[in-house]
């Protein structure tokens, strides 16, 4: 197994123990997480494709310019959620 996978099923495994061990107001807050990371995930890739679709197939410099900001944003607050997510649970 690769270090990325095992690292994902390690992760997996503590937030599926947090849950099963958490209280309310912690499933709250994995559930809470969970929803941030899928919006950022969104927004990347709705990013990527003004990239993509919007200055590269169809010219637009300006769909482009945003497309390159919110995916590098996203990116950016997606990683500091990373780096947050993986000090907590390497306690």
């Amino acid at each position: 197994m690769s270090g990325a996978r095992a690292s994902a099923v390690q992760l997996r495994g503590r937030v599926a123990d947090a849950w099963a061990r958490g209280s309310l107001s912690r499933r709250a807050a994995i559930v809470a997480g969970g929803t941030v990371t899928l919006a950022l995930a969104g927004a990347f890739l709705f990013g990527a494709w003004h990239v993509l679709f919007g200055w590269l197939v169809k010219g637009n410099p300006r769909a482009g310019a945003f497309g390159v900001a919110l995916a590098a944003v996203s990116a950016a607050l997606l990683w500091l959620e990373a780096r947050l997510l993986r000090r907590r649970f390497s306690r």
